[in-house]
């Protein structure tokens, strides 16, 4: 769950922000804009009196380093469900690259702890069960703000209830391991939210109309990534713009 949050949180105010892209297709479909208005305020209350103050403090106690060394733990975490995702959508290409960078930063990397797969050039190719439906041809429906977890569509809500279930790593952890991997994952949270603040500063407290900012940016970027094409995401990558 607190991966999803993360995602959620952090979605809206990061996604679309890449440059790089073609696909322009700005049109929004958004049916529920009055209720989807109300949640975002709640949301954008919750990060204002508890999630930017708490990662604020989070950051100024936890050094750099050891945040780094746990992003990087969790962004490992999710590499088994990122190839299952590669898988069915036919990308045997990133399919092979991710499960390649768990392998190397499994072993060698200690637990994923730290990234020697970029250094070998095997850089992270994130994915969801979202944009393997649209692989598939479902549409993406309307667009929905959910409470804490934030930008969303129809086929991005149905997508996270179904990588939740399909994650392997939900097979091969006990109950207490589990536990440990949640606050892992909320702590990490904390950190990225901290880590683009100042953007996030300017999209939501700073913008005319941040819910308007928010939704335009998430579906943009969300179809740049369905069509395969460069996103926030990518630029771990240094060559992701050549």
């Amino acid at each position: 769950m607190a991966k999803l949050v993360s995602a959620g949180i952090l979605a809206g105010f990061l996604m679309g922000c890449a440059g790089g892209s073609t696909a322009q297709d700005d049109t929004v479909y958004d049916p529920f804009e009055a209720t989807n208005r109300q949640i975002h305020s709640f949301n954008k209350a919750v990060d204002e009196a508890l999630l930017g103050p708490l990662s604020g403090a989070y950051a100024a106690v936890i050094p750099d380093e050891f945040r780094m060394l746990l992003n990087n733990g969790v962004t490992n975490l999710g590499q088994p469900n990122a190839f299952v995702n590669h898988v069915l959508q036919g990308d045997g290409d990133d399919a092979g690259n991710t499960l390649l960078r768990f392998v190397l930063n499994s072993t060698i990397g200690l637990a994923g702890l730290f990234d020697p797969a970029a250094e070998l050039g095997v850089f992270d190719r994130p994915t969801d069960f979202g944009e393997t439906m649209a692989v598939w041809g479902v549409p993406e429906g309307a667009y929905i703000e959910l409470p804490i977890l934030g930008a969303s569509t129809v086929r991005g809500s149905v997508g996270m209830l179904v990588d939740l279930a399909l994650d392997p790593l939900n097979y091969v952890v006990d109950e207490d391991q589990a536990k440990y991997i949640l606050a892992l994952r909320a702590l990490n949270m904390l950190g990225q939210r901290h880590e683009y603040d100042d953007l996030i500063q300017i999209l939501l407290y700073e913008s005319a109309d941040s819910y308007a900012a928010q939704r335009l940016s998430y579906l943009l970027n969300k179809r740049h990534a369905v069509a395969g094409e460069t996103t926030l995401d990518d630029l771990e990558d240094p060559y992701a713009f050549e």
